[in-house]
């Protein structure tokens, strides 16, 4: 749950759990239709995310013209019920006030099209397991968002579960897919990685099926594609909201028959794979914009794992920055910092809206300014990613405050993306994660300033 929902009456009761301490126990709960074709029913919440719209697949499916086929989701989480509307045409009203977010407490009414329905929590109480780990391979956390994220992990990860990972960029969603690669049956098979950004839409179909020789122009040889090189292992779909509608179908039809075809081939070629899916968007809501079929979005979501940001679990701050010190600096980096509580406190301050990528990247750029002691919160804003005791760019302020302004972010744009490119050997991809932007963001500044 994210810390901007708007809360009506204060969350749902959370109680410590009786029967294992890695344990928190929620409330049961129940959706009342107050009005509306299913009027009188009620449905249990009986699942982590519980979804409501007109679409058959939904947890509760409701024949309202009014409703969206994804309309809204019911997610149950450590600090209780949160109700979230996923781009739906006519908006989730609660308590007579459209939200985008809301947290649901005893006797919550909100509005759906034309159907009412009342939120009730029962005297029951569910178990909301996390993890006794405070790490899952390469990801680290004790904070409650990521011990429950662990616990799905190890969970799904010994199966072969289509699984969609969904989270704001830079929260480690390729990291978490791997990982669960590596605990699983399929470790020592292939983990073929495919960003559906950033391959041009041409070259997609190609990368994923493969092609045979003169399938079309350029196509001088075979080319396996990623299933078939997967094969036995993982395909991991990266950025997977981006896929074509063109592309949507083909990629069914694998998931569903397990077997691919090459262009320019009529052999269809069994593969034996699992695929992992991510995205930085609530998938639900592209369904809902025409974006995305629904019948795919219900195939790569058979498991779903949010991966919440960076804002919601400050406690792993300390955890996180301790790692990446070490990682840049040593085992004895810590002897650098010289008041390392106090600079704790002032990154918990900062929102991350890069999340877990740009803490790396401050603890990064900080490890390559000289200074016998490290203090990251001077390393937090653009301005200061270069040492302190550089020079700061003259400002003249005979000209127009927007003209001198764009001409000072170009300049501090070109040298930045200059010296991430130096520093990551010209690989693209490898510059635009240190550096906690869209692959595609990062090749418009390329081009935009002809840089090679």
């Amino acid at each position: 749950m994210t810390d901007d929902a708007k809360r009506i009456d204060g969350p749902t009761l959370v109680l410590p759990a009786e029967k294992s301490p890695n344990a928190i126990r929620v409330q049961k709960s129940k959706v009342l239709v107050a009005s509306g074709p299913l009027q009188g029913r009620e449905f249990i919440v009986d699942r982590d995310v519980f979804a409501i719209g007109s679409g058959a697949n939904n947890d509760l499916a409701v024949e309202d013209t009014t409703i969206s086929r994804q309309h809204c989701e019911i997610e149950r989480g450590p600090d209780g019920y949160v109700i979230r509307d996923l781009g739906s045409t006519n908006g989730t009203i609660v308590q007579g006030v459209r939200v985008s977010q809301a947290y649901l407490d005893q006797s919550t009414e909100f509005q759906l099209g034309k159907t009412r329905f009342v939120f009730c929590p029962l005297r029951e109480s569910v178990e909301y397991v996390l993890s006794d780990q405070q790490a899952f391979g390469g990801l680290l956390g004790k904070s409650v968002a990521m011990r429950r994220v662990f616990h799905l992990a190890e969970t799904y990860a010994p199966t072969d579960a289509v699984v969609l990972i969904e989270g704001e960029t830079g929260t480690g969603k390729e990291v978490l897919a791997e990982e669960m690669h590596r605990h699983g049956r399929r470790s020592r098979k292939p983990f073929i990685v495919i960003d559906c950004a950033a391959l041009a839409r041409e070259l997609i179909e190609s990368e994923l099926f493969g092609h045979n020789r003169g399938a079309f122009t350029g196509a001088a040889a075979d080319r396996v594609g990623a299933f078939e090189h997967a094969d036995g292992g993982t395909v991991f779909l990266d950025e997977v909201s981006e896929l074509s509608p063109a592309l949507q179908p083909k990629l069914l039809r694998v998931i569903e028959r397990r077997e691919v075809r090459r262009l320019g081939s009529n052999e269809m070629k069994r593969v034996d794979v699992r695929i992992v899916a991510a995205t930085n968007r609530k998938l639900a809501a592209e369904v809902n914009a025409g974006r995305f079929r629904e019948d795919l979005f219900f195939r790569l979501s058979v498991a779903h794992i949010e991966m919440p940001p960076l804002r919601r679990r400050k406690d792993d701050i300390p955890l996180l920055a301790a790692k990446f010190l070490k990682d840049f600096l040593g085992e004895n980096a810590l002897e650098r910092v010289a008041d390392f509580d106090g600079m704790m406190e002032a990154l918990r301050r900062h929102d991350w809206p890069g999340n877990v990528r740009e803490l790396r990247n401050v603890v990064e750029i900080a490890s390559y300014s000289g200074r016998d002691k490290i203090d990251l919160g001077d390393f937090l804003y653009l301005g200061r990613m270069k040492s302190v005791e550089a020079e700061p760019a003259p400002v003249e302020s005979d000209r127009p405050f927007k003209e001198a302004k764009n001409e000072l972010i170009g300049r501090f744009e070109q040298a930045f993306i200059r010296d991430l490119l130096r520093r990551t050997d010209g690989n693209v991809s490898q510059a635009a994660r240190q550096a906690g932007i869209e692959r595609a963001y990062l090749q418009r500044l390329i081009r935009k300033y002809g840089i090679r």
